[in-house]
């Protein structure tokens, strides 16, 4: 199975995820930049159901499945020489993708399309009041698993990190999981223990640090041979 994975097709289709990945963030930073601030909550409520959102958020979630192949690609890789820390980031991986992808499920299919709707159809301020007390446990259960979620990224990036090989095409790969596990260990210090103090710089530098990591990502799999 890692031979088949570690295979000229599959690096390019890997690679290509990796370049379809930055497309999608890229867009979902235009979203950002074109939906106007919120500051109230029913306002926050009313704009999850935008279509331009709406498109962010759906081509956010499909992208996480796209991502697990790629990580599954890596580790093949990586398993030539170390299986098992292949194998413990791989598990690492799957986390991070499996929590990204409940979390965008419930945001897009709840969060932006039903409690909108509940909130227009309620007869009574209290059924108001409900759907934006749900809309705001969300936000705090979000919060709160965005620690697990970034621990195991850094986990499996580190791992990854270990078992790489020696071909000269290997830096691009390791600059790739280097800069996302110290982006992450940053992201998760600020978040958690801070404050969080940084939200307006790392917002700023959210969309490069991705083009940073995964473009040198994609480059590696294109260039990569198939020695252990």
């Amino acid at each position: 199975m890692t031979a088949v994975l570690d295979s000229r097709p599959h690096r390019v289709a890997a690679a290509a995820v990796a370049f379809v990945y930055v497309a999608i963030q890229s867009f979902q930073w235009y979203v950002f930049s074109r939906l106007p601030e919120t500051h109230e909550p029913v306002s926050s409520l009313m704009q999850g159901r935008v279509p331009l959102n709406l498109a962010r958020a759906g081509t956010m979630l499909g992208s996480f499945f796209g991502l697990l192949y790629l990580f599954l690609v890596v580790c093949a890789i990586v398993a030539r020489r170390r299986p098992g820390l292949a194998i413990a980031a791989f598990l690492g991986f799957f986390t991070f993708c499996l929590v990204e992808i409940q979390l965008r499920s419930v945001e897009l299919f709840y969060v932006y399309l039903e409690l909108p709707r509940r909130y227009q159809a309620a007869t009574t301020a209290l059924e108001q009041a409900r759907a934006l007390d749900a809309q705001a446990a969300f936000q705090s259960v979000q919060y709160a698993l965005y620690f697990p979620l970034g621990l195991s990224w850094m986990i499996g990036s580190l791992l990854v990190l270990l078992g790489l090989g020696d071909e000269p095409v290997d830096w691009l790969a390791r600059w790739a999981f280097g800069l996302n596990a110290v982006r992450l260990a940053l992201r998760t210090f600020d978040s958690y223990v801070l404050g969080p103090r940084f939200d307006a710089l790392y917002s700023d530098l959210y969309l490069p640090l991705v083009v940073l990591t995964f473009v040198p990502l994609a480059i590696w799999l294109l260039r990569r041979g198939t020695s252990p």
